[in-house]
């Protein structure tokens, strides 16, 4: 797996996401996706990541994404699809509103997460630290504003 650390957020480097074709970056998203599906519906435990990130996405050698970084994910029981915590942990920029703000997760704060992930994957670059020449929005707020 040390060849997988080497190209981690290998979509959102400046150089590297360059030489990603179309195809390649379909076939990442369409992995993180049949990934996220596999936590949320087909595995045993329902498993809610809670930090999906461009980090926590390791490619392998013939660049297949694999969702990593399990220290904060939860299980939900049954048909529950989510809870609330007081302690709101992950990462700011990929955390949807309703955790950030009111300590609610579920499956769709993952989504969102993912959704974040698409748009620096399509457009190689990080939804923290996006500079527009134009205003000081991130890469979300840069693309609603589109």
């Amino acid at each position: 797996m040390n060849e997988a650390a080497n190209k981690k957020t290998y979509f959102v480097d400046k150089t590297k996401s360059k030489l990603l074709d179309w195809p390649k970056r379909f076939d990442i998203v369409n992995g993180i996706a049949r990934g996220l599906l596999y936590l949320h519906q087909d595995s045993r435990l329902r498993i809610i990541h809670r930090d999906l990130k461009a980090s926590n996405i390791l490619l392998d050698t013939d660049m297949n994404p694999k969702i990593s970084d399990f220290g904060i994910a939860r299980s939900v029981a049954g048909n529950d699809m989510g809870a609330k915590t007081c302690n709101v942990v992950g990462t700011h920029g990929y955390m949807s509103p309703e955790y950030a703000i009111d300590g609610i997760f579920s499956v769709k704060s993952d989504v969102f997460s993912f959704g974040v992930l698409v748009l620096e994957i399509v457009s190689g670059k990080r939804n923290r630290g996006f500079v527009h020449q134009d205003h000081n929005l991130n890469l979300l707020g840069h693309v609603s504003t589109a």
